[in-house]
């Protein structure tokens, strides 16, 4: 064994450089063929933790030293390597041992290599089997305290349908009922609620037949610790089924178990079965165990066999299996295994087996050194445990303040997105209220302008056609500028309501707008010309108010030119089109240039309804085609007037 130990130092010193070095390195992919050997030694080898731990260890050992030669990337096979030789030794109850290959399980997840993939859930089975290692040297709250990060890391419940995942959930729960409240006291009411969830988990983690038979004996031990006896016998019976499948569900280690528990189980049913055969199964399991070979288990066995045997008064047979282990156990080692020792130094005062006064004396030394030594364990576990419940009530008070709070914070927030929706609903009503208002106030001002506009336009008219001396070719053009001035006057009201004139964007020549204009316009009087310069510019926007636009220009000009020509031309303007109206009237001041255009000024022998629809034709071609459209006017009194209108250029 000590050759075992040197050997298995130096591969595992070994290997952890070879991972140092190849972790600084880049990530080399995993030989299938050479990852399916590590893999078939180490379930063999997993195979034998409990029937045969020291060919589990050769087996792992064998892994371990392939993965170092050959794929030192393997870091998942390295890791199940060494968990299973920390629980062969474990079983072995070499806890030297066991400890050393659960530090290096923690240096090589601590290097965190990228092709380490089970790293997490390999930690929490070392943490499992360090929590057992701790309860044996009596160190509870130690291993409560790992118990209960294993529980709150809540790695167990990422994959439960992977079989490494089943074997660590298996062994909480063997680890939570056998080891953690084997050292407490009443707690049955936490025993039977872990007992429900495991019986409840219990079809879903499927490992091996060792697995099956550990988890039985876990489940009897809750049961008889929660008072069931009866449901501790029925998990017995399972395991006698399992052990009856063949050599290779058969192990001793579960045999010797599961004799001991039905015993337990016997006993605790006065009158069911002799003490006789009671004593007889406490024995059979002991010799089992010494069969197998485990120290801490042969201890185990020699005290349950000697203490019912002195309790149904066969002092020879306690007698007889104490003196079998004193003459196997050698130097006392203190506090190798507290709680059992205890027990042990306990039956040996108790079976009066002491040679003199002074080796009587030594076991009391020892007794209450080791009653001093668990007594301060449990204090710091109950401190522990006290703390732990604090934490836990402050965890509660905390969740549930969080979900006040954040159900507050969760109405608060609706009501103010409620209120926020409200509020831009008001203001998208009271922005329409107000647009509609603006429409209405402009359509008030719009007929009161219609109406002004109107009576200082038609009545020259009105009195021209009262004449009844007025010439025949005279009325008539009276009565054509007077459906002319209705016609602009038709034209402005349907561009100043939205469901009016519609506004259709096409391109077309200049020319044309031209042609068309002079077959529209009246005669020119004696003495005035009227000519439109030849154009080959396109123009962008609504050709028919382009027409009406120039139309009513031309009109306007010739009426105010008494002697002399109108001139219609156009010229490119950067993107624009600049159409110029140029007469040689009578001009116009500074007043009469502002107010021109303006429906609100108009003032008695101004001009009327033609230059406002100008106006709004023009404003309509820059709403819709976004190119800067506009009409100004250049003028001086008595010197003639020149009206410019800047419309898109089309392409």
């Amino acid at each position: 064994m000590y050759l075992c130990s040197v050997k298995s130092k130096v591969i595992y010193s070994l290997f952890v450089a070879v991972l140092l070095l190849s972790a600084c390195q880049k990530t080399v992919a995993v030989d299938p063929l050479a990852r399916s050997r590590v893999d078939g030694l180490n379930k063999e080898a997993f195979v034998n933790r409990y029937r045969d731990p020291a060919h589990c260890i050769d087996l792992s050992e064998r892994a371990l030293q392939f993965v170092q030669d050959s794929l030192p990337g393997y870091v998942d096979g390295a890791l199940r390597a060494c968990n299973n030789m920390a629980f062969a030794y474990y079983q072995m109850s070499d806890h030297r041992q066991a400890e050393s290959m659960l530090d290096q399980v923690e240096r090589i997840v601590a290097l965190r290599q990228r092709g380490m993939s089970n790293g997490d859930i390999e930690l929490v089975i070392h943490d499992l089997l360090r929590a057992r290692l701790l309860q044996r040297a009596g160190l509870i709250a130690d291993s409560y305290r790992l118990l209960y990060q294993v529980e709150h890391s809540h790695v167990l419940d990422r994959n439960r349908d992977n079989l490494l995942y089943s074997y660590a959930q298996t062994e909480y729960y063997i680890t939570m009922l056998v080891l953690n409240y084997h050292y407490r006291d009443g707690r049955e009411a936490d025993v039977r609620s872990l007992l429900a969830e495991v019986e409840m988990r219990r079809p879903h983690l499927k490992v091996d037949y060792a697995q099956d038979m550990a988890l039985d004996y876990a489940l009897a031990f809750g049961w008889q610790s929660a008072g069931e006896s009866n449901k501790a016998l029925e998990y017995c019976e399972r395991t006698y089924d399992i052990l009856d499948l063949g050599p290779r569900a058969f192990c001793p280690y579960h045999y010797a178990n599961t004799l001991q528990m039905t015993a337990t189980a016997l006993r605790s049913q006065p009158g069911t079965v002799p003490p006789d055969s009671v004593l007889a199964l406490y024995d059979h399991a002991r010799r089992v165990f010494f069969d197998y070979g485990d120290p801490y288990q042969m201890l185990g066995g020699t005290i349950s066999t000697a203490r019912y045997a002195l309790l149904v008064g066969d002092t020879a047979v306690a007698h007889a299996v104490l003196g079998e282990w004193r003459s196997l156990r050698g130097k006392w080692k203190p506090f190798a295994a507290p709680k059992m020792e205890l027990g042990y130094f306990d039956v040996m005062i108790r079976s009066r087996l002491a040679r003199t006064p002074d080796e009587n004396r030594q076991w009391y030394e020892h007794y209450v050194e080791l009653q001093d030594y668990i007594n301060q364990s449990q204090q710091e576990d109950f401190a522990l445990q006290q703390t732990l419940a604090d934490a836990t009530r402050r965890s509660r008070w905390m969740t549930r303040t969080t979900m006040v709070v954040s159900v507050l914070l969760a109405v608060v927030l609706v009501m103010t997105v409620l209120l926020w929706r409200n509020s831009r609903r008001l203001r998208r009503e009271k922005e329409h209220l107000e647009q509609a208002k603006r429409r209405d106030v402009e359509r008030i001002a719009n007929v009161e302008t219609c109406l002004s506009v109107m009576r200082h336009d038609v009545s020259p008219f009105i009195g021209y056609l009262r004449n009844p001396d007025l010439p025949a070719d005279l009325r008539d053009e009276v009565l054509g500028q007077l459906l002319r001035t209705f016609d602009n006057i038709k034209n402005w009201t349907h561009l100043s309501i939205p469901t009016g004139l519609t506004f259709t964007a096409t391109v077309f020549p200049v020319q044309e707008v031209f042609d068309e204009v002079k077959r529209q316009v009246i005669s020119p009087a004696a003495g005035v010309t009227l000519s439109f310069v030849p154009s080959r510019l396109l123009l962008w926007g609504d050709r028919l108010l382009t027409v009406i636009l120039l139309r009513n220009l031309v009109t306007n000009a010739l009426q105010h030119t008494a002697q002399g020509s109108v001139t219609v031309s156009a010229e490119t303007a950067d993107k624009m089109v600049d159409i110029a109206v140029c007469d040689t009237g009578s001009g116009m001041d500074a007043a009469q240039r502002e107010s021109l255009f303006r429906a609100d000024r108009q003032v008695e022998g101004e001009h009327g309804f033609g230059l406002i629809l100008c106006r709004y034709i023009v404003k309509k071609h820059d709403d819709l085609t976004r190119r800067g459209c506009k009409i100004w006017v250049e003028s001086a009194d008595g010197q003639g007037t020149t009206v410019h209108v800047c419309l898109a250029k089309g392409k």
